[in-house]
Parts: C-alpha cells; sequence; structure tokens
C-alpha cells in the first residue's frame, strides 16, 4: 500500500512526499520525466511494504515507462506467468512491476485482469494513464487547470485549495464519485482511468467496469451457499497472503464474523464504547465467538479525552466529512492494531450493500412485502399515490433533511433506477455504487492514517458479480437481509452462538454527540460542520507548512 502523486510540478506540494509518509513509511522517491513539447512530468510515490519487504525501485521504471502504484493485485503471480509465456521477464517479485508489464502488454485492457484494490499512473508513450479499481477502495485525485493535470492519493497534496460545495453531497452529508469539496479538485470514479496526453493537453475520462446486470439466475439455495462460501474461501485466502501480520476487524455481526470463520486470524479488534454498553454491546458477542473458535479477541475501549486528543489527525487524514460517526472508532482500531505491530487487517464492508443487510434495507423491503397486496388490488392508484414509487420511498428514507431533501434526491436517483429490476435489485446497486463510496474512504484513510492497509474480501469482484445474480429470496426472507451470509456462517459454526440468532446489528457509531453537543440522537449534521471545519484547517496547515 502507497501514497502516489505527480503530474504538473506546478500544482503539487514541494513536500508531497511527508505529507504522504503515513502512507508508505518504508520508502518514497520521485522520477521527474517531461515531454516532447517540453512539459515536466513528475511521478512521485511513498511505499509500504506488505508483500515483499526489500526495498525495490519506487516509482519504478521500465520499458520506457515509469508507475506510481498503490494497492495490491492478489492474482499478480499467475499474471505474472501469463506475462513471463509472451516473453516478460522480471526483476522484482512485485504486484507493481506485473502492473507495469501487463499494461504494456495489454493496454487498458489490462485492468479487466486484475483482481485486488489499486489505483495508479504510468507515464509511457507521451500519455499520462490513470485507473483506479472497480469499486473505489483506493483513492486517486486530479487537479486540471489551464493545459496541465496533477493527481494525488490526497488532497493535501495539492496546492491552492479553493472550497466549493457541491448540493448533492450536502443533501447526502458524504462526497462520492467524481466529487469533492474544492474547485477543480475531482475525484476519479470507481472503474474508470483517465488520459491525459500533454501534447494537446486532451483529458479522456473512461469507464472501463460498472456494476453488472442483474440476472436472478440463481435460486438453488443449496447451490449457492456452496458457490458463496467457494468464492469467500478462496477471496479470503488470496487476501491473507503478506509478508506481515493480518488480523481482523471484528464486530458482533455477521459479516466480519464470517470472513473470521474462514480465516481464523489469530488475533482480532473490536471496538466498544462504555457509554454504549447497554445498547451496543459488541464486547459478550465477540467473546462467546472467539470461545468457540479459539482465538484472541481485543476490545479497544476509546474515551472521551482520547477523541479530543486525536481529533486533529481524524480531521487530518479523512480530509472532507463522509457522513458518518465511524471515523473515530475506525481511527482507533487502526491505531491499536499497528502499534500490535500488525500491518494488515481484513474486514467487512461490501456485504450489507451486496446482501441487503442494512436495517434501512429492510424496512423498505418489509414495507413493500406489506403493500403489495394493495398495490395489485382495486385501488392500486390511490396506494401508489399515498406510498409513492420504489424510488420515491428510498429517497424519503436517504434524505437527511427530511421531505424538504427529497425532490433533490429524487432528480438524482431516478435515472439510476429501473423497474426493469426488483426493488431488493434497485437497493443492492444504489448502496453498493453510491452509498458504500464514504465507507471504504474511511477504510482507506484512517488504517493508512496508521500505515495500515485495509482487506475486504466481500468486494472481491467475483463476490460482486455472484451476488448480482441470486434471486431475491437468497437476499431477503423473513424481514431479514443477508439471508445467505447468514446462512454460510450457521454452516461454519453452527446456530447456538449469539452472533447468528442477533436480530438487529447497530453500525460502529461513536458517541461523538453525547461527548460534544450532550445528545443522545444520532443526527450527524453538527458533527460534519465541525468535522469540515477542522479538515479544512489542517488542509490549510499542510499548505503553509509546505
Amino acid at each position: 500500500m502507497c501514497g502516489i502523486y505527480g503530474g504538473s510540478p506546478d500544482f503539487i506540494s514541494g513536500d508531497a512526499a511527508r505529507l504522504l509518509l503515513h502512507r508508505g513509511p518504508d520508502q518514497q522517491g520521485e522520477i521527474l520525466v517531461h515531454a516532447r513539447n517540453g512539459a515536466p512530468i513528475l511521478i512521485g510515490q511513498t511505499r509500504l511494504s506488505v508483500v515483499y519487504k526489500k526495498d525495490v525501485p519506487t516509482p519504478m521504471e521500465r520499458d520506457g515507462a515509469v508507475i506510481s502504484f498503490n494497492g495490491e493485485i492478489y492474482n499478480w503471480q499467475p499474471l505474472r506467468r501469463e506475462l513471463e509465456a509472451k516473453g516478460w521477464r522480471f526483476q522484482t517479485p512485485t504486484d507493481t512491476e506485473v502492473v507495469l508489464c501487463a499494461y504494456l502488454e495489454w493496454g487498458p485492457d489490462c485492468l479487466q485482469r486484475f483482481n485486488g484494490m489499486f489505483a495508479f499512473a504510468i507515464w509511457h508513450d507521451e500519455r499520462l494513464f490513470l485507473a483506479r479499481d472497480r469499486l473505489g477502495k483506493k483513492p486517486l485525485f486530479y487537479v486540471q487547470r489551464g493545459d496541465r493535470l496533477a493527481f494525488a492519493s490526497e488532497l493535501k497534496v495539492f496546492r491552492d485549495l479553493e472550497l466549493e460545495e457541491v448540493p448533492i453531497c450536502q443533501a447526502l452529508e458524504f462526497y462520492f464519485d467524481e466529487h469533492t469539496p474544492f474547485r477543480d479538485v475531482k475525484s476519479l470514479c470507481p472503474g474508470e482511468y483517465l488520459v491525459y496526453t500533454p501534447a494537446d493537453h486532451r483529458v479522456r475520462r473512461q469507464r472501463w467496469w460498472r456494476f453488472p446486470e442483474f440476472e436472478q439466475s440463481i435460486d438453488d439455495e443449496k447451490w449457492a451457499l456452496q458457490a458463496l462460501l467457494d468464492l469467500l474461501h478462496d477471496a479470503c485466502a488470496i487476501r491473507k497472503v503478506a509478508d506481515v501480520p493480518v488480523t481482523i476487524f471484528l464486530s458482533g455481526g455477521i459479516d466480519s464474523s464470517l470472513v473470521q470463520a474462514i480465516v481464523r486470524c489469530d488475533v482480532s479488534y473490536t471496538i466498544q464504547f462504555s457509554e454504549f454498553e447497554e445498547t451496543i454491546n459488541e464486547r459478550d458477542y465477540v467473546f462467546e465467538f472467539a470461545r468457540q473458535l479459539g482465538f484472541e479477541p481485543r476490545i479497544v475501549t476509546p474515551t472521551r479525552e482520547e477523541f479530543l486528543e486525536t481529533f486533529p489527525d481524524l480531521a487530518r487524514f479523512i480530509e472532507f466529512p463522509v457522513g458518518s460517526f465511524s471515523v473515530f472508532p475506525l481511527f482507533c482500531l487502526s491505531r491499536q492494531a499497528r502499534r500490535d505491530r500488525f500491518v494488515v487487517a481484513l474486514s467487512g464492508e461490501g456485504a450489507d450493500e451486496l446482501f441487503t443487510g442494512y436495517y434501512r434495507n429492510e424496512l423498505l423491503l418489509r414495507e413493500a412485502e406489506q403493500v403489495q397486496h394493495d398495490f395489485d388490488g382495486p385501488y392500486g392508484t390511490l396506494c401508489r399515490r399515498y406510498f409513492g414509487s420504489g424510488v420515491e420511498r428510498f429517497c424519503r428514507m436517504a434524505s437527511r433533511q427530511g421531505l424538504p431533501g427529497v425532490p433533490l434526491l429524487h432528480a438524482f436517483f431516478s435515472p439510476q433506477w429501473s423497474s426493469e429490476r426488483t426493488f431488493a435489485q434497485n437497493l443492492s446497486l444504489l448502496e453498493t455504487t453510491v452509498f458504500l463510496q464514504p465507507l471504504l474512504v474511511m477504510a482507506d484513510r484512517l488504517a493508512m492514517g496508521n500505515s495500515l492497509e485495509v482487506r475486504n474480501p466481500y468486494l472481491d469482484y467475483r463476490i460482486v458479480e455472484f451476488s448480482s445474480k441470486l434471486a431475491d429470496s437468497l437476499r431477503y426472507r423473513n424481514g431479514q437481509g443477508k439471508w445467505l451470509l447468514r446462512q454460510a456462517l450457521r454452516s461454519l459454526v453452527g446456530d447456538e452462538i449469539g452472533i447468528t440468532r442477533r436480530r438487529i446489528k447497530h453500525g460502529l457509531p461513536a458517541p461523538v454527540n453525547q461527548w460534544l453537543f450532550k445528545s443522545s440522537a444520532f443526527d450527524r449534521k453538527d458533527w460534519n460542520h465541525i468535522l469540515l471545519r477542522e479538515c479544512l484547517r489542517q488542509l490549510a496547515e499542510a499548505q503553509d507548512r509546505s
């Protein structure tokens, strides 16, 4: 895992390597090349050694090309063998060199061959090529001003940031796709690549991956269960490969518990706030699970004093609000795991989105079941007026401003909602392609702020494709989502422990409102406001120091 930056040096801080040192404390380097028209192109990188501990050229240069790479390609070894059969010879045992050679061999089509999380830049043949993984696990921002372009893993590397809010992001309380809070600064979208040619100053963006079309071709319960377990075993196995210690972030829920039932990490990390012991108690579930599987559960118990002390660091690493109270707990989990000398942590992001596991999904799906009879009855027109369409009900649920916020969300989400899909399929699509993005921002920023790499087995593209083929009855049944995942966990650990019987699983909130505003509500408006203010202060300080 690394930090990358480059492009026009005029837009990049002269202190970029230091600003991204947390993303790559083991090696740092820069290469300055020039286009034929004389334009300077900087390629910079900081490296966290995970798979190969020895130093390697950073950035890496060969055959007239230079690469700056952030991420992990889990299938790099079979790809290397395929390239060797075509005559390529390698100097390092790294996925970075495989990515570079794959690009030189196949061009942008190489992206379809990668199974992993990545964001990288390649300078070759008078073109700067930027690419990001399918679901956006690794960040990649760019700024274009006039005829020049620069890129970076984090916003703090860019010069002259100017705040400019985005209405849809204000409504949702997070940023996604190309949106950022700053003028002229965009994010490369998940599953997108960009080509910049200095000769004509042209920038071309292209989506190379989209969420697969739904099929409902898998409806056999026994076959689906075995297929899921096979995929998960492989997805977990390739994500546990590292030359450094690996742990897992474990809650008392289905998602991370299913991963742990497969990988059996020796040590796990769980957050438990004393303020939530009576209402959100993960400790008891995790301890019972640990006794059954025989691993060491380490409980992290952050305090208000720690929050106030680390608040500037939270803002420095996250850089903009993500509409979540999980910023602090994720930072604490990552910090403790790194202090204990772990460098890689597995985590369960993606399961709720792919398998309609959120309570908000269950609420909408239960309602849809209950009113379908009325929709089909003689007063169907009246019922549709009263309850609204599927996308209208989704927008009412998603609006953070109540009914006044619905029209903006409806205008945005309606084109993405399709009558050709079922209600559950539409939910899964929007959750995965939009609402998952801020969670991945948190997982990356707060872990990398502690020089820790987080890997997500559920976001293996094969599992994403598998989920798109499931019949709705395998996602949601008897008022609960993630039906197939629940069956998978029961098949591995039985159904006598609390995790498998738990009806409601909370997220990973922190009692920020209690600490700062003396409120027990989970409204995030005030939290977002003070976090954005501190983010801006931290970004300004970074620019002043550079």
